[in-house]
């Protein structure tokens, strides 16, 4: 229960009661003692706030609207805590959380405005929720003592910082005890005095003022605490750390769940703390999320990945053209999604593509195809985060909330680090975040560059989850395959981008002779050559090559399925060599009787040019077999056109294409 406000002030509000049994309401007003020990021994648990704003807004906050304590204050509020000892204070431990908030520095701040960093950690359990901790420079000569012993029934009073309001004293009853949820080796303490967020952390006391328990969570006006004893028994020498976490990820369709437990010796400054439980938790993350992939159907296995390994047929688009491996909740296999519908235009005939991802439970990541506006660079649109993030927000709306008013953000300002990432098929892509300081999340991106503009990957998370999120989109990573596409020309200035360019085109070679309107394409088993026999070549003819995952000679390999050229941008004339892979009987007749097609050589595949009158389109196909022929692997050549002049036009420049191809295998 955190809230993000500040006010100092004390308030004495009645509590609702609930319980199966009758109780006297406690009416007896609070003495000056008690409210002394409040005001000497209870404190807000605070965050600093960041001082630096990068963010560029469409139009200045006004800080004006937000009320004056909030806006001139230098903390955020987002619990409480309260003296123990004339050295020590304690809290809730999610409050103050070592591992799944990870702030650099946590204080507390008095009655009085001062502010104390925390310091030493001496006793506590993530498990049983509170911490034990010192901060610096500061005694305190009035504290809480405990009281081990209560009652059903018993009057209390819930003290701590409610809706970040300031220190607010609420009364109730004690009404019994609640085994704790994972195996019931301790209770839970249950009362009617009321909490609000902020609460978390602050005693629980008797009208004599001794603690009972630490105020940690509530649900429909009940609280529920941790009691002294189970506090007071718990060793000092070790913290500990122990938490239920349930593990899942985009792709897959089962979870996981798992214990993380670890420990860290005490005393230690928080800091030391901090770092031993992440880097143990970190190594827990990577260790249950490997797990969790092994225990999911096996990738590329024949009895799950039927669809995968037969895409072929489904391989289409163009720039726009990307896909997805999943598993599909419908029938546990893994499967191809294509994610992008329209794109949004940008200047200088640049597109923009979106999609939010919705596979499992998961709609948090973000993904983006951009096409190269002409005025951009490539080498800027794929290798500057900048300016891909700026250029997102200029066409997807994102805005700061400030006190019931939208700023909308301009750009975000540089990232705070950047990185390359090298994927299981062997892509380089860029990694970059931002730490978002307002509202204490980071903003991680992935970028892979592209010969006609980048894919982009983005999600914005709580901050300290930078690198489980990293782990999750480096292997969402291996499961995007998109369309590598550009005009001729584009091709040129792609390659010139050495250290980006994938393993499976570091072979290719593509030779563009403008003046003789004549190409080489040499990629993997395939090599092309063409000339203004074909089609009347340009800069701004354009080649497409589609990659996934294929079986052949009874291996599973990834490369080259599907190669196509237009002449132009409208596609007015296009060539397609394609890779077909017998399909597994699993997948129907449909698939089967395609591949039967192919086999036998049927139409469009019979090397019979075709003219249609009421298309206008002209068109002709054939089967090409490889050097090393396969019989469970074809090729098939197609070639279309507008305004065709005759069937023989068709079948010449159809065959000079056809005798410029090779395939080894």
């Amino acid at each position: 229960m955190k809230n993000k406000s500040l006010l100092i002030m004390f308030v004495i509000v009645a509590g609702s009661f609930f319980s199966c049994q009758s109780f006297q309401q406690y009416s007896k007003p609070i003495n000056a003692k008690m409210l002394k020990l409040v005001s000497d021994a209870v404190f807000e648990v605070v965050l600093e706030k960041p001082v630096n704003d990068p963010i560029v807004y469409e139009k200045e906050i006004n800080w004006n609207l937000v009320p004056f304590a909030i806006r001139n204050d230098k903390y955020h509020s987002i619990g409480t805590a309260f003296a123990i000892s004339k050295t020590e204070l304690i809290t809730a431990f999610h409050v103050i959380e070592a591992v799944e908030d990870g702030y650099d520095k946590y204080f507390v701040r008095d009655s009085q405005g001062n502010v104390y960093e925390v310091d030493m950690i001496t006793g506590g359990s993530k498990e049983k929720d509170y911490i034990i901790f010192t901060v610096k420079g500061k005694t305190f000569n009035n504290f809480f003592q405990f009281e081990r012993k209560f009652n059903i029934g018993d009057p209390v009073f819930s003290i701590g910082n409610a809706l970040g309001e300031g220190i607010v004293i609420r009364d109730g009853l004690v009404l019994g005890t609640i085994p704790e949820e994972y195996s019931g080796r301790w209770n839970l303490l249950k009362t009617s005095a009321s909490a609000s967020p902020g609460n978390s952390g602050g005693p629980l006391v008797t009208p004599n003022g001794k603690v009972i328990a630490l105020i940690t969570s509530g649900k429909d006006n009940i609280i529920y605490s941790t009691p002294a004893d189970v506090i007071l028994n718990e060793d000092r020498s070790v913290l500990l750390y122990r938490s239920k976490i349930q593990y899942s990820h985009l792709l897959l369709t089962n979870k996981l769940n798992n214990f993380f437990e670890t420990q860290a010796p005490l005393p230690d400054t928080y800091a030391n703390v901090s770092r031993l439980f992440r880097e143990s938790y970190i190594k827990h993350y990577y260790d249950s999320m490997s797990t969790l992939f092994k225990e999911a159907p096996e990738y590329l296995g024949e009895a799950n990945s039927e669809y995968m390994l037969n895409a072929g047929n489904s391989l289409s688009g163009r720039s726009g053209g990307l896909q997805i491996s999943y598993v599909d909740s419908d029938d546990n296999k893994w499967k191809l999604k294509k994610p992008f519908y329209s794109p949004d235009n940008l200047d200088d005939d640049g597109k923009l593509y979106h999609d939010r991802l919705y596979f499992s439970d998961f709609s948090d990541v973000d993904l983006y195809k951009i096409i190269r506006p002409k005025s951009v660079s490539l080498e800027k649109i794929c290798t500057d985060p900048k300016y891909i993030m700026d250029l997102i927000l200029q066409n997807e709306r994102t805005d700061r909330r400030v006190w019931d008013n939208k700023y909308r953000i301009l750009s975000y300002g540089e990232p705070a680090s950047m990185e390359l990432f090298r994927d299981s098929l062997g892509r380089t892509w860029i990694t970059a975040n931002w730490k978002i300081g307002f509202d204490y999340t980071v903003l991680i991106m992935y970028i892979l560059p592209m010969p006609d503009g980048p894919v982009v990957i983005t999600t914005k998370q709580d901050s300290s989850s930078l690198d489980e999120y990293n782990w999750d989109l480096q292997k969402l990573c291996d499961h995007i395959f998109p369309v590598y596409g550009a005009n001729f020309e584009e091709w040129d200035n792609y390659f010139a981008l050495d250290k980006y360019i994938p393993d499976f085109l570091r072979d290719m070679r593509f030779n563009w002779n403008g003046k003789e309107q004549a190409f080489s394409l040499s990629c993997g088993n395939i090599s092309i050559n063409a000339d203004k026999q074909v089609s009347n070549w340009s800069n701004k003819s354009e080649l497409y090559l589609y990659h996934s995952w294929y079986k052949q000679d009874k291996k599973i390999e990834f490369g080259v399925l599907k190669i196509s050229l237009l002449e132009t941008q409208r596609e007015s004339e296009k060539l397609i060599l394609q890779r077909k892979i017998k399909p597994d009987p699993k997948l129907g007749t449909d698939f089967i009787e395609n591949w039967n097609d192919f086999s036998l050589e049927k139409f469009p595949y019979n090397e019979n040019p075709v003219i249609s009158n009421k298309d206008n389109t002209g068109f002709m196909g054939s089967i090409i077999k490889a050097k090393q022929s396969d019989p469970e692997v074809c090729f098939s050549l197609y070639f279309e056109m507008e305004d065709p002049q005759s069937e023989e036009d068709i079948s010449r420049r159809f065959n000079a294409f056809k005798k410029g191809v090779f395939i080894e295998r």
